[in-house]
């Protein structure tokens, strides 16, 4: 590579990395400042799996299980999906405190890098190293996709990885050489296979353009291109089966394997609103879950992509075969059915329009062909584009903004409007400067500065307005924070026994957060095992076992530790509930709870869970586990229950007597705890530190036997004359099957910080074991060295079955898949650089 090749893909680099460093400056962001991104998938998600990546990193202890992970999962659909970025070896340079820092670090270095693949593609593509390279570098680095999406930092890598799909299918076409674009397809699935997956969509319709543009299906060789770009398509997919098939496997276990025909309709995913989305502050950070695709390019690029159609020096045929290629990736977005497709058959939950970076490069290429023709050079074309331009952002804001505030007027609607009109007349504005200075730049190449300078502030102006409508958190806080309750834990975790669990009710991070923070990756973020998470890929079989003892769900993507019981603490083995009040750190030991492994009755094989019954599954449930039909959970004798109207909410008075001693528990299903208050002889419960909206079990506090009650409950629900709903815990009787099992549970002497459970144990009646970790074929067991079946159980359990004497016990871990993922990538590897070589030498032979 010649120095001038350097210079040119350094400056792509460093103009970039000035222009993020600028943003996050202005934010006072870290490195530049106190504050930290904390909010949104950054906060909840990437910060505790990025920590536990950073663990693993710095011990070596490559682990592919995590009993931090909920009740316990594989944890290699979290590493596909979140944390296969090269970029993610950066963080042995960090300290988990510092792991913020790191991710905002990181995210620079992938937008500079966005700049280096973007400079290469256009060199590559109009035979240019030009400083005027760096105008269309800027504009798609920092898109409209990159400035609404920059936090989920792992989508970025596949804007790297654009740039070299489109050369590696342009080599392939001109020139018949596929390593380039066999390795461009194989690195962006194992990035990120989802955006990866849209990458290969993209690879054919560019494909198809390419050929369109070289004539390809006119020539004598085109089957034979045709069918080699196939074959090193279909190689590079396989190649990537390491990834891939247990990715499947794991993913196929959460809800997002669920068909909903709706998806599939073939209707409008938005309207000319979306227009808006052309213009400086097109969406904001509180618009984040629900808004038009994000397609701001800049003004100068809108205009030149306007002026390509608009020319009479572009040929019509060049205008028809890039508006196929627009015209395929608008209908992808726009029409419901193919917009599924696009995101892997699946509609996203939230953060929508995910492939719009794809359209957007395109728009940004044709611009960049728009200028090689020499559009800029006829001022009419120029000004009809600019007005063009003007109108498109005028007819979105009216959709979406004016024509809504003028009904707002005439008083037949509120409409509940979130664009600020302010970003309106900055777009025309900017619109204007930058066709007034398309004009100029024909007649004096120095007004290349000052365009550049007008698309750096369209950049920053348009990033600022999804930063300035985001709460950030204070590193300073989160490191101190983090430091103090890191060390709590750790004493608590070596405190307790090998195989139990921690339950964080109240962090004392949340002080850090911009917004509220629930705890759900807690156990992630500090290695310890909890019952919580959030994640994309949530074990749905987990979730709904969950959901039915009793625990608080919000959606597919969230389990809550809030809902559990004493018994369902003893259940998953909580030695431990840990919270925060005041600056100082509480911690409550749990009843003498077995570990993750502890033998139990025969019945447990034929135990059912129902669903919306969650105080009925756990008495049915202790009942199976210890071989009785003991009452353990006691119905409180209804005396009598009043209601009365209190607005638009009932009143419901219900006097109990108690039936046993021990805590009173009260579940409905479904029940919005935010939205109701409820109160026990006169003092409010409070129900938790986060917002509960759905069905939980709630204690209402511990009483004696016959004691006599008062509650009342403030609701929009409608409540029944129900004894179930208000269930008292024998707690004596509770105690002693407690015991009895936390004597026959099993000594765990590994550190489950690896892919293996070893214990001892010592069976003096040939009983069933009940393993607290969901049921998952990767496990397999032994004891003394022998294989034993592994049952399903409890909805979602593992048990074996166990005889009498003193015994070893083992599980390994093995992740379903990954063997065969392995083979299959390494005979496709094999068989791609056999097809290679054959390629080259028949070309080679050709020549001769």
């Amino acid at each position: 590579m010649s120095k001038r090749h350097v210079l040119y893909y350094l400056g792509a680099f460093l103009i970039n990395l000035a222009i993020i460093s600028i943003i996050l400056a202005y934010a006072g962001l870290v490195p530049f400042g106190s504050n930290n991104f904390l909010s949104s998938d950054l906060g909840t998600q990437y910060l505790a799996f990025l920590t536990e990546l950073r663990r693993q990193l710095i011990s070596g202890n490559f682990h592919l299980y995590l009993f931090s992970q909920s009740l316990g999962d594989n944890f290699f659909p979290v590493i596909s999906y979140y944390l296969l970025s090269p970029f993610n070896l950066l963080l042995v340079f960090f300290s988990s405190k510092g792991i913020p820092a790191a991710a905002n670090i990181i995210i620079m270095l992938k937008i500079s890098t966005m700049g280096v693949t973007m400079a290469y593609f256009l060199k590559e593509y109009f035979h240019k190293v030009s400083p005027i390279n760096y105008l269309f570098t800027v504009a798609y680095s920092f898109c409209g996709f990159v400035a609404s999406y920059f936090y989920d930092l792992m989508w970025l890598d596949a804007l790297i990885m654009l740039p070299l799909v489109a050369i590696g299918i342009m080599r392939l076409v001109s020139k018949q050489k596929y390593v380039l674009y066999y390795f461009a397809i194989l690195l962006s699935i194992i990035f990120n296979y989802y955006l990866g997956y849209m990458l290969c969509i993209f690879s054919l319709c560019f494909f198809i353009y390419i050929g369109m543009e070289q004539q390809l299906f006119y020539k004598k060789n085109r089957w034979q291109i045709i069918r080699n770009y196939l074959i090193t398509s279909i190689l590079a997919g396989m190649s990537s089966a390491v990834v891939l098939v247990p990715t499947l496997i794991g993913m196929l276990k959460t809800a997002k394997s669920s068909f909903n025909v709706l998806n599939y309709l073939p209707s409008a995913r938005f309207g000319l609103e979306a227009l808006t989305e052309l213009g400086i502050g097109g969406n904001t950070f509180e618009q984040r879950l629900e808004h038009g695709p994000s397609v701001f390019m800049t003004s100068t690029v809108l205009i030149l992509l306007l002026a390509y159609f608009v020319s009479s020096r572009v040929t019509n045929n060049d205008k028809r075969n890039s508006l196929f290629l627009l015209g395929i990736l608008l209908v992808g977005m726009f029409v419901t059915t193919f917009n599924t497709v696009w995101h892997m058959f699946q509609n996203p939950a939230g953060f929508p329009f995910r492939n719009s970076f794809i359209f957007t490069f395109v728009c940004i290429f044709i611009a960049y062909k728009a200028f090689s023709f020499g559009v800029f050079k006829d001022s009419e074309t120029i000004v009809k584009s600019t007005c063009i331009a003007g109108i498109l952002v005028c007819i979105g804001y009216s959709t979406e903004w004016l024509w809504p505030k003028l009904i707002e007027k005439l008083g037949f609607a509120n409409p509940n409007n979130q664009y600020d009109g302010s970003y309106f007349w900055l777009s025309i504005s900017c619109i204007i400067i930058s066709g007034i200075l398309l004009l100029l730049f024909n007649k004096n190449k120095y007004f290349l500065l000052l365009t550049m300078l007008m698309m750096t502030f369209e950049v920053i102006a348009n990033f600022n307005s999804v930063m300035s409508t985001a709460d950030l958190g204070n590193q300073l806080v989160y490191r101190e924070a983090f430091a103090k309750e890191d060390e709590i834990l750790d004493k608590a975790k070596n405190q307790s026994h090998l195989g139990h669990r921690i339950i964080v009710s109240k962090s004392g991070l949340n002080k850090a957060f911009p917004e509220k923070y629930n705890n759900y990756n807690d156990p992630i973020l500090f290695n310890i095992n909890g019952v919580s998470l959030y994640s994309s890929t949530l074990n749905q079989n987990t979730l709904e076992m969950m959901h039915n003892l009793g625990y608080f769900s919000l959606n597919v993507r969230r389990i809550s530790y809030f809902g559990g019981t004493n018994l369902t603490n003893a259940l998953l083995g909580v030695y431990y509930r840990i919270r925060q009040e005041d600056n100082r750190y509480y911690v409550e030991e749990n009843y003498n709870a077995p570990t993750l492994g502890f033998l139990v009755n025969k019945n447990v094989y034929n135990f059912q869970m129902y669903s919306k019954r969650a105080l009925s599954n756990q008495d049915r449930l202790w009942q199976a586990l210890n071989g009785n039909s003991t009452e353990y959970l006691k119905n409180a004798t209804l005396n009598s229950m009043q209601q009365s109207n209190v607005g638009n909410e009932t009143l419901y008075d219900y006097q109990l007597t108690t039936r046993a001693s021990g805590p009173l528990y009260f579940y409905v299903s479904p029940m919005n705890y935010v939205k109701s208050k409820i109160f026990v002889n006169g003092k409010r419960v409070k129900t938790s530190s986060m917002d509960v909206y759905s069905a939980a079990t709630l204690r209402l506090g511990h009483f004696k036997a016959n004691q006599k009650i008062q509650v009342k409950i403030l609701t929009d629900k409608s409540l029944d004359v129900d004894p179930e709903y208000f269930q008292s815990l024998d707690q004596p009787k509770f105690l002693r099957t407690l015991y009895n099992f936390r004597a026959h549970s099993l000594l765990i002497t590994s550190d489950l910080n690896h892919d293996t459970v070893r214990g001892t144990i010592d069976v003096q009646k040939a009983s069933p074991m009940l393993f607290s970790i969901p049921y998952d074929n990767g496990w397999s067991a032994s004891v003394d060295g022998k294989k034993v079946k592994i049952h399903k159980v409890v909805s979602n359990l593992m048990a074996i079955n166990m005889k009498k004497g003193q015994h070893k016990v083992v599980l390994n871990y093995q992740v379903p898949g990954l063997k065969f993922g392995w083979i299959i990538s390494i005979v496709s590897l094999f068989l791609f650089i056999s097809f290679n070589f054959i390629v080259k030498s028949k070309f080679k032979s050709k020549i001769n």
